[in-house]
C-alpha cells in the first residue's frame, strides 16, 4: 500500500485526487492547502471543467487536513508526496520532501527557474526517495504513438516538426496566481513548456534557438513563437500562449513530417492520430483510451513499487525543459538567435 499526501487542492490537485482515488494499492492519507475549507475536502468552488464536488467529500473519508508542507513531509505514514502547489513553491516543497526521504511526483513545470531545477536534481540524487516531474505530454497517448512510430524508423528521418499549444488566459487559479508571471512563469513556463519538453525528448536539444514573443496578462511572456535549429534542413517550430480572448478554446497540435509520412494530431479532431503517406485519405491510427495524467501516475506508482528510477522522465531531463524555455526568453529579450549550451 502506497500512502499518499497531496499538496495543493487546485485544478491539478483535484485531478490527481480523482485518478488516485480509483487506483488499487494506494491510499490518500492527507490533503494540504492554504485554504482550510479546501484541505478539508470542500471543493464546491468550480475550477475549470472539473466537477464542483467529488461524489464523496474528501474530508469525510478519514483524510487528514494539513496546513504546511513541513507537516506533510514529516508524517511517518506518508510514502509519496504529490506536489500540485503553485509553481513558485514546487522547488522548496520537492526539496523538503526529498530530504525527508519521501517519493515525490511534482506537477510540471519542475520549478520556476533552471537554477531551482538544479536544486531539486541535487536533492533527488541524495534522497532514498524517487522523484519525477509530471511531464504529462510524454505520457499522452497521441504523443506516445507519434514518438513510437518515429523512433521505429519506418517513415525515415524527421524533416519538420510543428508543435502548438494555445488558449485564453486561465482564470481558475486561487488568487489568480497563474496570472502573475513571478509566481507561474507566465505561459512560457506554465503552458509552452509542454511542447518544449516534447521537442527535446523527441529530437534532443537544438544547437540554437530564435524566438519572438509578447508580454501578456501575466506580465511575463504569454505568447511565444520559436524556431529551433538542428541543422541538416530540419525545421522545428513551436508556438504557445494564453493571450487569446475569453472563450477561445484550448488547442494542442502536433505535426511530425518524416521522409515517407506525416503524423498529425489536433485535439479538436478527435482521439485518432492521422498518418498521411501519399494516399487519397489519411490513415487513422488508434491510440489508448486514456490521458497523460492517468498514465504518468500509473507509471510513477509502478516505479515506486519496484524501487526503480523513472527512466522515462528523469529529473535532469525535466530541468532541461526549463533551461530551453529560458533560452527562448533570452532570445526574445535580446532580439537575436542564441546558442544552446544545455
Amino acid at each position: 500500500m502506497i500512502r499518499i499526501g497531496i499538496a495543493g487542492c487546485g485544478f491539478m490537485g483535484r485531478t490527481c485526487y480523482a485518478i488516485l482515488a480509483e487506483r488499487p494499492g494506494v491510499r490518500i492519507v492527507a490533503l494540504l492547502d492554504s485554504e482550510p475549507a479546501r484541505r478539508l475536502g470542500d471543493w464546491s468552488q468550480q475550477i475549470g471543467n472539473l466537477p464542483s464536488r467529488w461524489p464523496e467529500n474528501a474530508g469525510g473519508k478519514g483524510i487528514r487536513a494539513m496546513a504546511s508542507i513541513d507537516e506533510m513531509v514529516s508524517a511517518d505514514d506518508i510514502d509519496l508526496v504529490v506536489i500540485t502547489l503553485p509553481t513558485y513553491l514546487h522547488a522548496p516543497a520537492a526539496v523538503a520532501a526529498l530530504e525527508h526521504g519521501k517519493h515525490v511526483l511534482c506537477e510540471k513545470p519542475m520549478a520556476l527557474t533552471a537554477d531551482d531545477c538544479l536544486r531539486v536534481c541535487a536533492a533527488a540524487a541524495e534522497s532514498p526517495g524517487l522523484y519525477m516531474t509530471g511531464q504529462c505530454i510524454r505520457f499522452w497517448p497521441q504523443y506516445v504513438e507519434i514518438k513510437r512510430r518515429v523512433e521505429s524508423g519506418e517513415y525515415g528521418p524527421i524533416r519538420s516538426v510543428v508543435l502548438r499549444r494555445i488558449a485564453s488566459p486561465p482564470g481558475y487559479s486561487q488568487d489568480n496566481w497563474l496570472m502573475d508571471h513571478r509566481l507561474s512563469g507566465g505561459a512560457l513556463i506554465d503552458l509552452h513548456v509542454h511542447d518544449v519538453d516534447f521537442a527535446h525528448v523527441l529530437m534532443g536539444p537544438p544547437r540554437a534557438i530564435t524566438a519572438s514573443g509578447t508580454t501578456g496578462p501575466s506580465g511575463g511572456v504569454d505568447h511565444v513563437c520559436a524556431l529551433w535549429d538542428y541543422g541538416d534542413g530540419l525545421i522545428v517550430s513551436l508556438e504557445g500562449g494564453w493571450s487569446y480572448h475569453a472563450g477561445f478554446p484550448f488547442e494542442m497540435f502536433v505535426n511530425v513530417r518524416c521522409e515517407r509520412a506525416t503524423l498529425q494530431w489536433r485535439m479538436s479532431d478527435g482521439p485518432a492520430v492521422k498518418m498521411f503517406a501519399d494516399a487519397a485519405e489519411p490513415q487513422e491510427l488508434a491510440v489508448k483510451d486514456s490521458n497523460g495524467w492517468a498514465e504518468e501516475i500509473a507509471y510513477f506508482l509502478e516505479c515506486v513499487r519496484r524501487g526503480r528510477q523513472p527512466e522515462l522522465c528523469m529529473p535532469e531531463s525535466s530541468a532541461l525543459s526549463i533551461r530551453l524555455a529560458e533560452l527562448e526568453r533570452e532570445s526574445i529579450q535580446c532580439g537575436r538567435r542564441v546558442n544552446c549550451d544545455a
